[in-house]
């Protein structure tokens, strides 16, 4: 069992992370900001949390890149990730929870470095309906985007793998594709040469999502070993909650990621949550970005709650353990 990184429960900290450097297209890099409009932090501060925030960092935009057609737009990539990951270890010296708002989805890779210098290891629940294990080799379009996940478990673009002192950040075993739709031939065919485990959406909703999730972390040990979530904007159908490029028919439902999210959440070891791939362009009415944050509002309170105020039932049935191991313990006599 190892020490848990988040200390303080109520403290959190909300860092924006304006990229598309990794992306098809610009856009997802004003992301943040439109989640912000939202009032996220209000919000989140009215559940009971101390918010600190750690600002947006300055937008990298998508380039085309054409003369690194394997891994576009890796200086761009990095610039954003440097200093992410400095803001992420800040916030996991102050054992607060960090909530990274992006961006394209490589900022999953600034996250789980910002962590692991505080933990031996990360489990990783990655919440999509692809499992972003492209890498330079086999890609169709050379966009770092979709070989997020193959970076965290050390194959890929050289400058991404390294950018962990001693590689991968997160084994195989301690990932989870979480929501797969089996739209990315790439994908398949990667997922079956590694040991990272999968939860389709056919499957969740065959096992329901309470099941589901119990399943998931326990694969990755997630009772006993800290572990992070990246949601994904794609994994919504595009028709319930707009705003992504990649989104399409199908997909976990809002109110189906919403359950998963409250279970993960609860979680004594959640340790961080990461968000790509919102494109308010795509979502002129702001309605993609209003659902999200309300699943996410409603999950932080979710975890405020089972962490900081347990059922009073619990605490009941704990201290009626406890009067009845002291009595037992007590001497007692047969005679008055």
């Amino acid at each position: 069992m190892t020490a848990k990184l988040i200390l303080q429960p109520d403290q959190l900290v909300l860092v924006g992370a304006p990229t598309s450097a990794a992306a098809a297209a610009a856009g997802v890099e004003r992301g943040p900001a439109a989640l912000r409009e939202q009032k996220i932090q209000d919000r989140l501060q009215a559940v009971g949390y101390h918010i600190t925030d750690a600002g947006d960092l300055p937008a990298q935009v998508f380039q085309p890149d054409d003369e690194n057609p394997r891994a576009r737009n890796l200086k761009n990539v990095l610039a954003m990730l440097d200093p992410l990951r400095a803001r992420i270890e800040q916030a996991a010296r102050a054992h607060a929870f960090p909530l990274v708002l992006g961006g394209d989805a490589t900022i999953l890779v600034a996250l789980v470095a910002g962590l692991r210098r505080q933990a031996p290891s990360l489990g990783l629940v990655h919440v999509s309906r692809y499992a972003d294990l492209h890498t330079p080799t086999d890609t169709e379009d050379g966009l770092v985007g979709p070989m997020t996940v193959s970076h965290l478990v050390g194959q890929g673009a050289a400058e991404l793998v390294r950018f962990w002192k001693s590689p991968p950040l997160v084994r195989e075993p301690d990932v989870v594709a979480f929501g797969l739709d089996e739209t990315d031939t790439i994908d398949l065919t990667r997922l079956e040469n590694v040991a990272i485990r999968d939860f389709t959406t056919s499957r969740i909703r065959k096992l329901g999502v309470p099941p589901a999730v119990e399943a998931a972390l326990e694969q990755i040990h997630g009772g006993d070993r800290d572990f992070v979530v990246h949601l994904s904007w794609d994994v919504f159908p595009v028709s319930e909650v707009p705003g992504c490029v990649r989104g399409a028919a199908g997909g976990l439902s809002a109110a189906e990621v919403g359950e998963a999210l409250n279970v993960f959440a609860a979680r004594e070891k959640f340790a961080g949550l990461s968000i790509s791939g919102y494109n308010p362009e795509l979502d002129p009415e702001g309605r993609g970005a209003a659902a999200v944050v309300d699943l996410v509002v409603e999950a932080m309170a979710a975890r405020h709650t089972a962490l900081l105020h347990p059922p009073v039932e619990n605490e009941e049935a704990e201290e009626k353990s406890a009067s009845v191991e002291t009595a037992a313990s007590e001497p007692h006599s047969d005679h008055p």
